[in-house]
C-alpha cells in the first residue's frame, strides 16, 4: 500500500517538474522573441513639425486636411520668406526648407539661394502684410495675397499687393511643399505669374 502510494507520489512529482520545465521553456522562448522584437523596433524620436503659433483650430483626418491648417502652414511658411533682411535670409531659408517634400527639396533650396544672393547683394529686406486667402482643400492648395513692401538699404522703393501659392503634400501624418510660387492674383491657380519658388526679390 505504502510503495503504492510512493510511486503515485513520484508519477506525480515528475508531472510537476515536467509542466514546470515546459513553462520555463515556454518563458524563455517568450523572451527571445521579446528582445528581437525590440532589436528591430524603430525606437528613433518621431517629431511632426507644425507651425509655432496656432490661431485658429484645425483637424487631420487620414490624408484630409482642413482648409484652417493649410492656411496656418501657408500664413507661417510665408513669413519665414517673404518677411527678410540680408541678415535674415539664410537661417529663415534653413527653416523653410525643413517643410519642403523630399522630392522638391533641391529644386527649391537651389531657386532660393539664387534670390537670396541677389536680395544680400542688394540690401533689399521686404515686408510682407496678408489680406487674404483662397483655398482649395481637395488639392491641398493655397494662395496667399497681401501688401508686399521692398526697402533698399533705408529707402522704401514699393509697396503692391502680390500673392503666392503654396501647393502641398501629405505623406507620413504631416504636410510637406511641393511647390511655392507666386502667381496671377486673377488666376491663381491656372499658372505661375513668373516668379519661381524662392524669396521674394523686389522689381
Amino acid at each position: 500500500m505504502r510503495r503504492q502510494h510512493y510511486e503515485s507520489e513520484k508519477i506525480a512529482a515528475k508531472a510537476r517538474e515536467a509542466r514546470w520545465r515546459l513553462a520555463a521553456f515556454g518563458l524563455l522562448v517568450a523572451n527571445i522573441l521579446l528582445a528581437m522584437t525590440i532589436a528591430r523596433t524603430d525606437t528613433t524620436e518621431k517629431t511632426v513639425i507644425v507651425p509655432p503659433t496656432i490661431e485658429r483650430p484645425f483637424w487631420v483626418k487620414g490624408a484630409e486636411t482642413s482648409p484652417e491648417y493649410l492656411e496656418e502652414m501657408s500664413r507661417y511658411l510665408s513669413t519665414l520668406v517673404l518677411n527678410v533682411t540680408p541678415k535674415s535670409i539664410d537661417a529663415n531659408i534653413d527653416i523653410f526648407l525643413r517643410y519642403v517634400a523630399p522630392e522638391a527639396h533641391g529644386a527649391i533650396r537651389t531657386r532660393m539661394a539664387v534670390q537670396a544672393e541677389r536680395l544680400k547683394r542688394d540690401d533689399v529686406t521686404t515686408a510682407f502684410y496678408p489680406v487674404g486667402y483662397q483655398t482649395r482643400a481637395e488639392k491641398r492648395q493655397v494662395v496667399i495675397t497681401g501688401d508686399f513692401v521692398t526697402t533698399v538699404g533705408k529707402q522704401q522703393v514699393s509697396s503692391v499687393r502680390r500673392s503666392w501659392r503654396f501647393d502641398y503634400a501629405f505623406t507620413g501624418g504631416r504636410l510637406w511643399v511641393s511647390e511655392f510660387m507666386e502667381v496671377n492674383s486673377e488666376h491663381p491657380f491656372e499658372k505661375a505669374a513668373g516668379s519661381a519658388a524662392g524669396p521674394a526679390v523686389g522689381e
